[in-house]
């Protein structure tokens, strides 16, 4: 038996040109199977390691959420990379340059780097455990290595589609109510939804229930888009990073751990705020328009894909 509930509507949109940058908040953004056309378009791999630079490992490459990236005309269907500017913490500014862009780039972490428009076959990225009691992935601390003054491991990128850098959800929302819950608990925080680097927020009134609730269910967006919410969102050290407008806040992950915690497969409980979901049907999204989530009866695609995404002990996708 399935029940649809409305009342819901998009507050914000955005795609982030550039892995581990600063996103770009939109009015319009087209979603195809694979996710946010534009999202996560452009990336950096670091030449010595062979891996795709990612903030997840702060300490490495944290200096890319200093960054502003903006694409220069729309992405769409026809045109999923377009040409990019980005702003450096120093002001500097690059526009449609990859050459320079890449120089810039590997300036600023201090590594050689090498300019992606896709995630190539097998490519991997590090995680970082956070240095934050109470929050350490403890199942899965044997598959960590030392590093570098780091805590690491590697995981896959671009399992959401293969040959882009969306690491597991094609899709990622946070409904208001989520931010709110979590500011009860922590006032002094700035519950910015950029912290969390959704695609959309989904502004509930109240009216759609918990977030947690939403596994298995189908998201009905505007005229055209369904998707389907197939897991909660595992949370890293990525949250707590300052950012242009943000501190750096610890409390951020330690908040998020003490009420959010969910069972995840093979990882046990992890903090979780937000939702993946995978694209059911694609088409055009704007701020303003209709959600309505439609109850069913918890599908077996969905449990399987939660354990299946999960069972290496991959996390969220700056």
């Amino acid at each position: 038996m399935t029940q649809r509930i409305t009342g819901a509507h998009v507050g914000r949109l955005w795609h982030h040109p550039v892995k581990s940058m600063m996103g770009e908040e939109v009015g319009e953004v087209w979603i195809g199977p694979g996710g946010v056309i534009g999202d996560r378009a452009y990336g950096f791999l670091d030449v010595e390691t062979g891996k795709v630079a990612s903030a997840k490992r702060p300490k490495r490459y944290g200096a890319l959420m200093a960054c502003r990236a903006r694409f220069l005309s729309p992405p769409g269907p026809d045109t999923p990379a377009p040409p990019i500017e980005v702003t450096f913490p120093d002001g500097a500014v690059v526009r449609d340059d990859p050459s320079e862009l890449t120089r810039r780039v590997s300036a600023l972490l201090g590594r050689n780097v090498h300019l992606l428009t896709g995630a190539p076959e097998g490519a991997a990225s590090e995680l970082a455990m956070p240095g934050i009691d109470d929050v350490e992935p403890g199942p899965l601390r044997s598959l960590f290595r030392d590093e570098d003054g780091e805590q690491v491991r590697d995981f896959n990128v671009g399992m959401a589609a293969p040959g882009t850098m969306v690491d597991i959800g094609a899709l990622h929302v946070v409904a208001t109510a989520t931010l709110r819950g979590l500011a009860v608990e922590y006032p002094a925080g700035d519950w910015d939804p950029r912290r969390l680097r959704p695609n959309i927020l989904i502004d509930d009134g109240g009216e759609l229930g918990e977030e947690g609730n939403w596994l298995g269910c189908d998201l009905h967006i505007g005229a055209e888009v369904i998707v389907r919410v197939f897991m909660p969102v595992p949370r890293c050290v990525t949250t707590t990073l300052a950012q242009p407008g943000l501190p750096r806040d610890l409390a951020v992950l330690k908040t998020i751990a003490r009420v959010g915690r969910k069972q995840i497969g093979s990882l046990g409980q992890v903090a979780c705020a937000g939702s993946y979901a995978n694209v059911i049907r694609p088409g055009v999204v704007r701020t303003g328009d209709p959600v309505v989530l439609q109850h069913a009866e918890p599908r077996e695609d969905a449990l399987a894909a939660m354990i299946e995404n999960t069972s290496a002990g991959r996390a969220d996708q700056p």
